[in-house]
């Protein structure tokens, strides 16, 4: 078993054991969870198409935001820590599904840039309150565009082919790590950066699949320092969560299973457009 293959289990593992405590939790409290808005069998419904979605590597947070507004499902108070612990288990079986690939994602690249994130998200949380969230998505927008019209030149100069890395190594792997850490710090406002990870390791070479693998392995080991004091205060919508638990990862498994299944071409356009999608909702705010 490579070192790869033992992280993804670790987070599997990890995500099975907050899981098993959500729902024992819930069950606890079985009238409190039953007077919580919605019926359980549609959310879980909802949840497992939406979890699909994010294995192609579209936001959970911006998808469970949209619909837990829209149905008048969570409060702003408890928002932010039911999308935190909602991605615990599906993220953690994207993450396994993926890392368990015949040709996984280099592991001094994973490491190296879940750490920065990781260490950005902590930097971010200090002074986020002296930056404008809405002039740096605006800027964000544009450079994604520039960007996105790099990611097509290339592909149009390559006759198609995709990129084929598996990982990263000198000025590549430090420019990576260096925009890792903006990405954890900005995340904290906000501001929406997978979109403009995906764009940066597609341009840096790595192959389509190894760019969604470290784009979503990162995404999931975050949530899980901030789940444990959400977890604690129980700051968040069990019945939303729960739903999660079971139908998203249901979901996540299935999406996981196309995703390996595509051909890097196919991927590569569909990375393109979640890109696009990203770009036009950001400038759109």
């Amino acid at each position: 078993m490579s070192l790869q293959q033992i992280i993804g289990a670790a987070l599997l593992a990890a995500g099975i054991a907050f899981g098993i405590r959500i729902l024992s939790h819930a069950l606890k409290n079985r009238q409190a969870v039953s007077a919580e808005n919605g019926c359980f069998s549609v959310l879980c419904l909802l949840e497992a198409p939406l979890y699909f979605c994010a294995t192609l590597g579209i936001s959970d947070f911006l998808l469970n935001t949209l619909v837990f507004r829209h149905l008048h499902l969570a409060d702003d108070k408890k928002l932010p820590g039911t999308l935190c612990t909602a991605c615990l288990v599906p993220g953690a079986v994207i993450a396994f599904s993926l890392l368990q690939a015949e040709n996984p994602v280099d592991l001094r690249t994973l490491l190296c840039c879940s750490v920065s994130i990781a260490l950005g998200s902590a930097a971010g949380s200090r002074f986020v309150g002296k930056l404008d969230g809405a002039k740096i998505r605006k800027y964000l927008g544009y450079a994604l565009l520039v960007s996105m019209g790099a990611l097509i030149l290339r592909i149009l100069l390559s006759r198609g082919t995709p990129g084929v890395l598996l990982g990263l190594s000198g000025r590549k792997l430090a420019f990576a790590v260096v925009f890792s850490f903006f990405w954890g710090a900005f995340n904290m406002l906000g501001v929406p950066m997978k979109p403009a990870g995906t764009a940066m390791f597609l341009l840096l070479g790595l192959s389509p699949l190894n760019t969604l693998t470290l784009l979503l392995v990162m995404c999931c080991i975050g949530p899980f320092g901030g789940a444990v004091p959400v977890l604690k205060s129980g700051n968040y919508h069990q019945k939303l969560v729960c739903a999660a638990v079971l139908g998203g990862s249901l979901g996540a498994v299935l999406g996981s299973l196309l995703a390996l299944s595509l051909p890097a071409l196919v991927l590569n356009v569909l990375l393109l457009a979640v890109m696009l999608i990203a770009i036009i909702s950001i400038l759109r705010e």
